[in-house]
């Protein structure tokens, strides 16, 4: 069933993203989705549907700099920041690391003559209320799934950004461990106007308070789902 979320009143947003006419893919004159438009808003979740290789990931890697459109434009305002969180069980895991080498990278990349950052005091509290203290030094090739997907949203929400991009954030969780992140997740777009922009096939468990905008990807076309717009002999939004 659609799950949007109730309208509170009058609310200013900026703009964070404006995708117009896009196409993506990995072969020119082979789109995997195209005619992609929306925006992208400060405060708001987002939720992206679709069935198996439907170009989901493939969307998310083109907004997040990973690959290059095939057409169209995507209008990133200068003063963001935006962090991803791919799938974990999609994820090489043959690097040497540990998870708290992964944690910090993002303070300690391309500075590596300066003395290790450290964690902050809340980034402490999260690792502990998430049980992610308790593996700081294991490798990163070591971990379990539900592990590294703790590790993957926690290094995403470190690295403080105004724009949070989620490929299935919660599937490799067990039931209480995703109850607490989507609590930790609703904190973050609570705090300092933040976004968040899921990947997602279970609208009513990953988000339960409901999201912004519902978005579509059928049969390499996008929908808006929150505009009203459907794909053919599609029911399951009624």
């Amino acid at each position: 069933m659609l799950q949007t979320k109730p309208s509170s009143g009058i609310q200013i947003s900026q703009e964070l993203v404006r995708v117009d006419n896009l196409c993506v893919g990995y072969r020119s004159g082979f789109p995997v989705v195209r005619d992609i438009n929306f925006v992208l808003q400060t405060g708001k979740s987002y939720a992206l549907v679709g069935g198996n290789g439907s170009g989901k990931t493939t969307l998310f890697r083109t907004l997040t700099s990973l690959q290059s459109p095939l057409s169209g434009k995507i209008h990133i305002s200068k003063k963001i920041k935006s962090s991803y969180v791919p799938q974990a069980k999609k994820m090489a895991l043959s690097f040497p690391l540990s998870v708290q080498d992964v944690l910090l990278m993002p303070k300690n990349y391309g500075f590596s003559f300066l003395p290790k950052k450290k964690f902050t005091d809340p980034e402490w509290i999260l690792l502990e209320r998430s049980g992610v203290s308790e593996y700081l030094k294991k490798q990163i090739s070591e971990c379990s799934g539900g592990q590294l997907q703790k590790v993957l949203i926690l290094r995403a929400l470190f690295t403080d950004a105004d724009l949070v991009y989620l490929d299935e954030p919660m599937d490799s969780l067990d039931h209480k461990s995703h109850d607490l992140f989507q609590k930790i997740l609703g904190e973050y777009l609570q705090s300092g106007n933040r976004s968040l922009f899921f990947i997602t096939h279970n609208l009513n468990q990953d988000w339960d308070s409901g999201f912004d905008e519902i978005f579509e990807i059928d049969e390499g076309r996008f929908y808006n789902i929150t505009k009203g717009e459907r794909p053919p002999n599609c029911h399951h939004y009624d």
